[in-house]
């Protein structure tokens, strides 16, 4: 491993030394001699003697003159002295692109150039410099000719995912200061969509981010976000392909329709191909494992009837292993006192262990690499067991990923274009879940529950137990392996064009996206283990009322071959499949109406479309046939309709007014619902350097497909049973009551009853630029959630329960009937447990109100030198003022941010990175800080956490650049506490245990434009 490192930089230190060399052979200084002349024409002259391409805003720039330039100059410094008292200034947007507009909106024509097709370099003629115009962003069907507006957006460009280190979308949104949401991602092996990665903008769920791909939806993952919601997976979005990111917060259901609650995540992909360009990524970790591989080729055409760009990205990362980090390969780990895992053990009726003798698990030890050995658990008593199981699941997931993205464009008429987007990908993912375990076992509510049996052979009540099946048994690691094989598809065509004469666009589209997984657990049949190892049952012991069983004890302390544990074991297979499909008709006017300060604008939209589910699992793993895999199956679907509309009016000079409304009506079973929602901006400009702005937003969620149309589902769960309490021990505290702990199977399934998600959400700030180079920004937000879904409280329904049965409520009410009908008991008349739950039904309810506030700040300073080059420094920062849940009407608000125990979210995030570039060099260190995570017992915050990433880019030539990455720079381990007693012993949640990370890219483009 560390081999493999010491030549990864010794390649790349000898091509930066090659690099240097050549640079220092090639001066920066260049000879100008631009004669004085219209500014125009001396723009034009300058990009060809520097090689700098120049965007202007073509504000009345063929009136001004420029003095010219003459002499050996930096290319920033020719251009100041050639734009000297014209009234312009320049902003550079990257080394090899300038904006050129009036003094004080410079640095706004260099954001909007990120929302433009890729720009063409300045011609030989006056005529073909580029003219910016009004263009979407993200929020808005309305062009728009700046990126800022009423509610604050967030654009991370190509550029900035490249330098700042991001290799996916999902460190992208990691490192996004409003993604505060706790999640499930490439870390999490036993969830309920493993590998699949959300995001949760403000900590309200995945499911109230609505996540676009060009400005359009894509299918939800066709599994549900911990077994409950819909949300969208972000792993699969090629990340070499993307051109830039825009992060909208706040409602925008009025423009969006449903999910847009919490904010919109809008990841554009290139639409233009400069040449043919081919990039090669390779990179791997000091510490061994998770190496990685990235190919893209791009590539495009145009010609007067068609313009095309095609994209292709290949990807593979190799997993990493909990043995492969000193902190996470075995047990011992544990900051907490802990013990060994029961490779081997047996269970007498008191749950104590049966000693097996040192003799009988040093019979054993050669298993599991020698590690298997003769433990003691204090009070519990000895057994056979190891260390290192934990050791053997994956810390990150191994994935292979092809994706292809294409878009075709044909001119049937210069105001009229038919167009083709497509985006697909396949994607075969491999993760290890440590291995397979058993315990005697029945079938129980559709899930397999441990049950005691009597033993002939010992004449005792015992459970006999294998935590887990050992390396050797398995016959390696590939058995054991969990396989998500992913296919996604999105295609986007239609028309769009002008109508002739007017100032009217238009576009009619057709959307179908689709996501197909393939799931491959593998899952130990408890009928085939029980009969292996205790063989035919023999009745029912009269005494205890369990199963008896003549099962010599040799047969649990002997370890099985390769093919007995195939024969217990099989893969289980699940088929999901998501679908989504949409007609949309849009009408726009940048200038329907002329008032006396601007242009009125306008936008129409009317949609119709509908939505598939469907989660087709192994029939075995829903009737309890496998030991400790339950799944749940889903199948449903819904038709949408929708209408909206937009203003954005001038109502003064330097005030607009934006407005937007929209009607949504969803149809499923035999439900039709319906919400309309609303939106207000305004934008306020006193003088040209300031932007006063707010905005006041509704939204809302239609009920998910997985909440609606949930199948029957089953878990271990526990609680107090309140009615044996009260009628029992009446006088006893509940805390002492026999009955304050029982166990029992957790039922769930979907309903149909359920109400729209609402939502209101208030953001107001300001935009300073005070001088060419420097720019802040500070906004406050505040929404409101109403009616949230969530699974009913087991303990609420066991409380109203007892009350029915024991004359508090009205036993013949309907509260009373129906939770009476949630809540299985065994009869009276049962020998063993009378009366004892068996099982709880909860129901998917709106109940819960989120609410949450904080500010946003954001600051960029750009200093220009003619000797050292330019520096950037940019900083963003989010400060949660109030986070509260009320899960249930009449409870006490939590007060997320304080109740550290359940709620393992930080107070603010920051993230700030510093630039260089000089010539043909860029440099950057990008740095990330997560304010203090609660420790595991949930009395304090520890102290922040810091992340370092670095990168050199060279441009080698017009052609062709290296790009040196160094991800976590100071190989920062994930943060622990000294109480963090659940593996692996860090919030994985919020912290990457990859470490520091080498990566090499290179970048050459074949023809095109220099």
């Amino acid at each position: 491993m560390q081999a493999r490192i010491l030549r990864l930089l010794a390649i790349a230190f000898a091509l930066f030394a090659a690099a240097s060399l050549y640079a220092q052979a090639t001066p920066n200084p260049r000879e100008f001699s631009i004669p004085a002349q219209p500014l125009a024409s001396a723009l034009i002259e300058y990009s060809r003697q520097s090689g700098v391409q120049v965007l202007t805003s073509g504000a009345n720039i063929g009136a001004a003159r420029s003095p010219g330039v003459n002499g050996r100059l930096s290319p920033t410094a020719a251009l100041d002295r050639l734009l000297d008292g014209t009234g312009f200034a320049p902003e550079f947007i990257d080394t090899g692109t300038v904006a050129v507009a009036p003094r004080g909106a410079a640095a706004a024509v260099a954001a909007q150039a990120d929302t433009l097709p890729t720009p063409q370099p300045a011609q030989t003629t006056a005529s073909a410099t580029l003219q910016l115009h009004a263009v979407k962003v993200t929020g808005s069907r309305i062009p728009r000719a700046q990126l800022e507006g009423p509610a604050p957006i967030v654009a991370i460009t190509a550029d900035e995912i490249r330098d700042n280190g991001f290799g996916s979308a999902y460190e992208i949104m990691t490192a996004l200061t409003q993604n505060l949401g706790s999640v499930e991602n490439n870390t999490n092996t036993n969830g309920f969509s493993p590998g699949a990665i959300g995001v949760d903008l403000r900590g309200l769920g995945p499911n109230h981010t609505l996540v676009l791909i060009n400005g359009r939806r894509i299918a939800d993952y066709p599994q549900s976000y911990l077994g409950d919601s819909n949300f969208t997976d972000i792993s699969n979005i090629p990340v070499s392909l993307i051109d830039r990111v825009e992060i909208l917060s706040g409602s925008a259901s009025a423009v969006y329709g449903s999910d847009a609650i919490s904010g919109v995540i809008n990841f554009i992909l290139k639409q233009k191909a400069n040449g043919t360009t081919l990039n090669l990524r390779i990179g791997d970790t000091q510490h061994g494992g998770a190496e990685t591989h990235r190919l893209q080729f791009s590539s495009g055409w145009s010609s007067e009837r068609v313009d095309a760009v095609v994209g292709l990205e290949f990807y593979h990362q190799a997993p990493l292993w909990g043995f492969q980090r000193d902190y996470t390969d075995s047990r011992l780990d544990s900051p907490v006192p802990t013990y060994a895992s029961p490779v081997f053990a047996r269970i007498d009726a008191n749950g104590n262990y049966i000693d097996p003798g040192a003799a009988t698990c040093a019979a054993l030890s050669s298993l599991d690499h020698g590690s298997v050995f003769y433990a003691y658990r204090p009070n519990v008593g000895h057994y056979c067991g190891s260390n290192q199981d934990v050791g053997y699941g994956t810390l990150t997931n191994g994935r292979k990923m092809a994706n292809l993205f294409a878009s075709v464009s044909w001119h049937l008429r210069p105001d009229l274009d038919f167009f083709v987007d497509l985006l697909a990908g396949t994607s075969h993912q491999e993760s290890y879940n440590t291995p397979l375990q058993w315990q005697n076992s029945e079938p129980l509510n559709g899930d397999s529950a441990p049950v005691p049996f009597y033993n002939l052979a010992t004449g005792r009540i015992e459970q006999w137990q294998r935590r887990y099946f050992t390396i050797e048994e398995n016959g390696g690691f590939e058995a054991g392996k969990i396989r998500n094989i992913g296919n996604t598809y999105s295609v986007n065509t239609g028309l769009k064009g002008t109508l002739p004469g007017t100032d009217w666009s238009f576009e009619a589209l057709f959307g179908h996206a689709q996501n197909r997984l393939k799931s491959k657990w593998p899952a130990l049949v408890s009928a085939e283990a029980q009969a292996f190892y205790l063989g035919p049952s023999l009745g029912i012991d009269p005494a205890s009322g369990y199963r008896i069983y003549d099962a010599p004890i040799s047969r649990l302390y002997t370890p099985l071959t390769v093919a007995q544990f195939r024969s217990i074991t099989r893969d289980s297979i699940d088929r999901d499949f998501s679908r989504a499909e949409n007609f949309s008709a849009t009408l726009t006017n940048p200038e329907l109406l002329q008032l006396p300060s601007g242009p009125a604008g306008f936008a129409a939209v009317a949609e119709y479309g509908n939505q598939y589910y469907g989660l087709k699992p192994d029939p075995l793993s829903l009737d309890g046939s496998y030991y400790g895999l339950h799944n749940t199956g889903a199948v449903g679907s819904r038709d949408h309709a929708g209408i909206g509309a937009e203003f954005k009016v001038p109502l003064l000079r330097g005030l607009d007014l934006s407005s937007a409304a929209r009607y949504d009506r969803y149809n499923y079973a035999a439900t039709s619902s319906g919400r309309f929602t609303w939106s207000l901006g305004l934008e306020y400009r006193p003088v040209e350097s300031l932007l006063l702005r707010g905005s006041l937003s509704t939204g809302f969620r239609a009920p998910d497909l997985a909440f609606l149309f949930a199948g029957a589902s089953g878990s271990s769960s526990s609680g107090i049973d309140y009615y044996l309490c009260g009628k029992l021990q009446p006088t006893v505290p509940l805390g002492s009551c026999s009955y304050n702990y029982v166990s029992f199977n957790g039922r769930s399934h979907g309903s149909t009853d359920l109400r729209n998600e609402t939502s209101t959400s208030l953001t107001w700030g300001f935009v300073y630029s005070p001088w060419h180079g420097f720019d802040l920004s500070a906004d406050y937000y505040r929404i409101r959630l109403k009616n949230e879904v969530l699974y009913e409280s087991s303990d609420m329904i066991l409380r109203q329960e007892a009350q029915c049965r024991l004359g508090g409520l009205d036993p013949n009410s309907a509260l009373c009937r129906q939770v009476i009908s949630q809540v299985v008991r065994n009869p009276a008349s049962d020998r063993a447990s009378p009366e004892q739950i068996t099982s709880v039904l909860v129901l998917p309810i709106n109940a819960a109100a989120d609410r949450t506030s904080g500010i946003d700040v954001k600051a960029h300073y750009r200093i220009e030198t003619d000797r050292a080059g330019r520096f950037d420094f940019d900083l963003a920062y989010t400060y949660v003022a109030t986070h509260t849940l009320q899960q249930f009407p009449g409870d006490e608000p939590i007060d997320e941010l304080h109740d550290l125990y359940d709620y393992v979210i930080p107070r603010d995030k920051a993230s700030y990175s510093a630039a260089w570039a000089r010539g043909r060099f860029t440099a950057t260190l990008y740095g990330y800080r997560l304010g203090g995570l609660p420790d595991w017992a949930g009395t304090r915050r520890l102290s922040p956490t810091f992340v370092y990433n670095a990168s050199l880019n060279f441009r080698y030539s017009p052609a062709t650049t290296f790009t040196l990455l160094v991800d976590n720079l100071f190989d920062s381990p994930p943060r622990r506490s000294g109480d963090w007693s659940y593996y692996p012993y860090y919030p994985n949640r919020w912290f990457s245990p990859l470490g520091r990370q080498i990566l090499l890219e290179v970048d050459h483009r074949f023809g095109g434009v220099d």
